[in-house]
């Protein structure tokens, strides 16, 4: 008897609309579950429980990084992929210091990114 497999749910984070509506097309076909937030506060106000996060660092309101310190504090973070275009070394370092799961530079490779994720839900 087979285990049916879980499904996989990642929840995207990004602000800008064709970005998110593009990695949650990418992620749909790679055969996990998209999940979509405009912001950090929408994240924060669903009850969604992700197997990871692929997390926009510039966001309006609360930042990427200001949502992963919050998740991490309170103890609910799952794993999380942060990305980001600005290429500030200190961004990097706090995401890191923070415990991201896994850092990219945009754009990012869809296939570096569906590879991350899914060695994050074999974990």
């Amino acid at each position: 008897m087979n285990t049916p497999k879980l499904p996989v749910v990642v929840a995207v984070v990004e602000d800008d609309a064709p970005s998110r509506t593009a990695l949650g097309r990418l992620l749909w076909a790679a055969g996990f579950e998209p999940v979509l937030f405009e912001s950090a506060e929408a994240y924060i106000g669903a009850s969604t429980a992700p197997t990871c996060i692929v997390l926009d660092v510039h966001l309006p309101g609360m930042s990427g990084i200001e949502l992963q310190q919050r998740l991490r504090a309170n103890g609910t973070a799952p794993p999380i992929i942060v990305t980001t275009s600005s290429h500030e070394a200190v961004i990097q370092e706090r995401a890191e210091e923070n415990g991201c799961a896994a850092f990219f530079w945009k754009p990012v490779d869809g296939h570096t990114l569906t590879a991350a994720i899914a060695s994050l839900a074999n974990r």
